[in-house]
This record gives C-alpha cells, structure tokens and sequence, in this order.
C-alpha cells in the first residue's frame, strides 16, 4: 500500500501514519485522509503511563467520546466500528515494535496535548 503524498504541514506522525497506510491495507486506503485524522486522535488521546495491557480498552473508550463528540452517532458507530478498531490496534503493534516508537508517542503525546490546535 503506498504511501499518500502529504504535504509538509501534514507530516505531523508520518512514522505512524505511513505504519498504519502499509498495515491497514486497502480497506483504510479508501479513507486515507479519515484514517490520517483518526491517527492524531490516537496520538493526541494515547494513554501515556498506562499499563500495556490496558492501553487498547483505555484509548477505544477514550477515542469513542471524542469522536461521538466530534461527528455524531451515526458517523462515530461507523468510524469506531471499523476505522477506530482497526487503527488502535495497528498503533499498539507500531509502539509496541521498538524502544524509539514508545518515546516518540510520548513526545507526540505531550506536543499535542500543549499545542491542541496544530
């Protein structure tokens, strides 16, 4: 699966976000700019310092409010029916894959949690 081209101001995550365009095959290819969009929700509500095992219940709870906030029932049952589900997982394996990533989320995490507007 390639790579979308994204401009610089959208390069934010790239690591993560070009992880989850090759994992989330084609399926998340038709909603590459939804898919990229639900990746800094991910990045944006992670769950830093929570343990491992409970990352995926804590984050899908997390990105199920925002997201039913954000576009409303209808919309947010489709997308954390399927985009959602689909990307925390693909998330976890790439934090999960090395020592880098982990600390990368962190830096992205705190990033978007002081700035919420970029």
């Amino acid at each position: 699966m390639p790579e979308r081209n994204l401009p610089a101001a959208d390069s934010q995550y790239r690591a993560l976000k070009s992880f989850a365009a090759k994992r989330g095959g084609y399926r998340m290819a038709i909603h590459g700019a939804m898919r990229d969009r639900v990746v800094e929700m991910i990045v944006e509500e992670w769950p830093v310092g929570c343990h491992p095992d409970n990352i995926e219940e804590v984050l899908r709870a997390r990105l199920s409010i925002k997201i039913k906030e954000r576009y409303g029932s209808i919309l947010a049952m489709f997308l954390v029916g399927v985009l959602v589900n689909v990307l925390v997982r693909i998330a976890i394996e790439w934090w999960l894959a090395r020592e880098a990533h982990r600390v990368l989320m962190i830096g992205w995490n705190q990033n978007a949690k002081q700035n919420p507007n970029l």
